[in-house]
């Protein structure tokens, strides 16, 4: 049947497939597998669009406890790479079968990290994708922040890091390698920093982890070697404050209440950056020039992430899920996260590409 369609052909059925039914049709045949994992068919498929939600109104799992974070997840509504608005619905984990006991702690580019502390701290590692999960072993002091850390463009293995003890200026970390399979420890991880100006909002790329401080710094945590590398930031770190990556560059989103700049790292050792872009309330909402009237009539919009390839910003207004066009200067598309009666709130996004590796990670 292949030979009879001619791979043409079958290419262009493929890639109007959801990208679940792409996971599962590898395992139809040699010529399909080969196809889905082509890089023509990857370049051509829309961006998936994942993101983790916290619900203010109880949700109860298989179990009969409380889940107050959920996973949603939605591509592009066209196969063509055009955006458009629709629903991004929330996953039905039942699959997993620890989904009613444990927590979702952290996510990266398709992958969910579970936490549970009873009777003892365990973790999982989850794609929705693939219906998949795996089990970590437990490392050997007690975690005290978890962070997962997957490149589905560059490699199936993931790593998950553990800090599991502050001290003044640095922590002792505990690193998984799914490769390796194995815990390894590190004494001591001098973030060149005081630990007390570190904050939580971390992101993951090219095998590093990059944390904001509040000190105005980001710190690049290389986890081949766990060397930190310290970079001054070009506006003040808030708990809106955002790092991410487009086009391989590192960029820093920053807000002030009524406007949003985004800056791109141009030499990290010097901490030179260069403003990109500045977005104000008037160009989100119409006829509003101004941010003045922002707390009492204008939803807010807090940044979530950038594009990996294209000029294009994704903002959280409640309930919606906004692309802006920084060039275009317009919005190209809109999703809907959760429901104002659930209070949903969303925590974390991730924009990434179908691949091969995505599909055979955790087989």
């Amino acid at each position: 049947m292949d030979g009879e369609m001619g791979e043409d052909v079958l290419s262009e059925i493929l890639v109007r497939l959801p990208h679940k039914s792409l996971a599962r049709f590898q395992c139809v045949s040699t010529t399909w597998r080969a196809l889905i994992a082509a890089d023509y068919l990857r370049r051509r498929l829309p961006l998936i669009t994942s993101g983790v939600l916290f619900h203010d109104a109880p949700r109860y799992g298989a179990g009969g406890g409380r889940q107050a974070y959920t996973y949603a997840c939605a591509s592009s509504s066209s196969s063509s790479g055009e955006t458009g608005d629709g629903m991004a619905e929330a996953d039905d984990m039942g699959f997993f079968p620890r989904h009613g006991t444990s927590s979702i702690i952290d996510g990266c580019n398709g992958l969910l990290l579970y936490y549970s502390s009873s009777p003892q701290q365990t973790f999982h590692v989850v794609s929705p994708t693939t219906r998949r999960w795996a089990a970590i072993p437990a490392p050997r002091r007690k975690t005290l922040l978890s962070v997962l850390s997957f490149d589905p463009c560059a490699s199936p293995h993931y790593r998950v890091v553990c800090f599991t003890g502050w001290l003044p200026r640095s922590a002792s970390v505990e690193v998984f390698d799914s490769e390796r399979g194995a815990w390894r420890e590190h004494g001591e991880l001098d973030f060149g920093l005081d630990t007390d100006a570190m904050s939580a909002t971390m992101h993951c790329f090219g095998g590093a982890v990059h944390v904001l401080a509040y000190s105005g710094h980001v710190v690049r945590i290389d986890l081949a070697t766990m060397a930190c590398a310290v970079t001054a930031l070009p506006a003040p770190v808030s708990y809106r404050a955002r790092a991410g990556h487009c086009r391989g560059r590192l960029r820093y989103a920053s807000s002030d209440g009524s406007h949003l700049r985004f800056w791109e790292l141009v030499d990290a050792g010097r901490s030179e950056w260069a403003l990109k872009h500045e977005l104000g309330i008037g160009d989100l909402v119409p006829g509003d020039a101004s941010g003045s009237s922002l707390q009492a009539t204008t939803p807010t919009f807090l940044f979530m992430a950038f594009h990996p390839d294209r000029e294009v910003v994704y903002l959280w207004t409640p309930g919606k899920l906004v692309a802006f066009n920084m060039e275009q200067r317009r919005v190209e598309e809109e999703r809907v996260f959760g429901s104002a009666k659930e209070g949903a709130q969303l925590i974390q996004i991730w924009l990434f590409p179908f691949s091969r590796h995505l599909a055979s990670c955790l087989a």
